[in-house]
């Protein structure tokens, strides 16, 4: 083999050995994107509704992260519910929250949402991320802002998904007074003009929801700045809870299925929460 021979055959075995390194490094570093197959997600129905309400929100969520394991908890008027080691992964889960008593309150809901969130930090689950539709979303908002539950006893929540909330009444709740529909901010305070028992709560502690947890708040417009049960004022007064440190996102949605209990099943919405979630 002559000497011109050697050098082109060592010239293309030295191309050949870089075109593969840069392949294996472009592989290694596309590999780090990798799904948060490990999360555990919560989702929250609204006040008298089932677990149900979030297939569609857990379907999406459940396909783009890549979870596996997913099962609905039932908790009864007692805030009971069975649950064993074997159904909590710590390879990544999705459970719906179904509270079985359909009266059951926003204060009692948020106790027992915290005691399943005691159960999973006992067996090993660190950190969760939650997702509430309309009382739901008020339930998670609760836990967040409750001292109680911001010791090494519970999961850490790193994620809100808050979807139709009435942050401060809505439209047409029972006994609503007629301000509410349209309620406005109040010049010198800056505040909204008429405020609900919820909106004093959540606005006397604000100050303990954790600045390092991540907000998607989604609400839907019919054309009338309401989803026909919420309005968007409404749903928006989490704006004044938020630090500025918080990050923070608000998603108004428009179109077909945006009416408050259709909005949780919106293609945009599920979507758009699964991609905040996997983020």
């Amino acid at each position: 083999m002559t000497f011109t021979k050697k050098w082109v055959i060592l010239t293309v075995a030295f191309i050949l050995i870089i075109v593969t390194s840069m392949v294996v490094i472009l592989n290694t570093v596309g590999a780090k994107k990798v799904h948060r197959e490990n999360a555990t997600i919560v989702f929250l129905h609204g006040y008298g509704s089932s677990a149900r309400a979030s297939n569609k929100l857990a379907d999406a969520t459940q396909s783009r992260l890549s979870i596996r394991n997913r099962k609905v908890i039932r908790i009864n008027r007692d805030g009971k519910f069975k649950i064993n080691h074997q159904q909590i992964s710590r390879a990544g889960n999705i459970f719906q929250l179904e509270f079985t008593d359909k009266q059951t309150s926003e204060k009692d809901e948020t106790k027992y949402l915290a005691h399943f969130m005691k159960t999973l930090k006992m067996q090993g689950i660190k950190t969760i991320s939650l997702s509430g539709h309309s009382m739901g979303a008020n339930v998670g908002l609760r836990y967040n802002m409750d001292k109680t539950y911001q010791t090494t006893a519970y999961p850490k929540v790193d994620k809100l998904v808050t979807i139709a909330a009435p942050f401060n009444m809505g439209i047409n709740y029972p006994n609503m007074k007629k301000e509410f529909q349209h309620n406005r901010i109040n010049k010198k305070t800056q505040l909204p003009l008429y405020q609900d028992d919820n909106f004093k709560y959540f606005y006397k502690n604000r100050h303990n929801l954790n600045p390092q947890l991540a907000i998607m708040n989604i609400f839907g417009d019919i054309g009338d700045q309401s989803d026909g049960v919420v309005t968007n004022f409404s749903s928006q007064a989490l704006r004044f809870f938020v630090s500025k440190k918080q990050r923070y996102v608000e998603m108004s949605v428009t179109g077909e299925h945006v009416q408050h209990s259709q909005i949780r099943d919106n293609q945009t919405v599920t979507r758009q929460v699964a991609e905040f979630l996997n983020q």
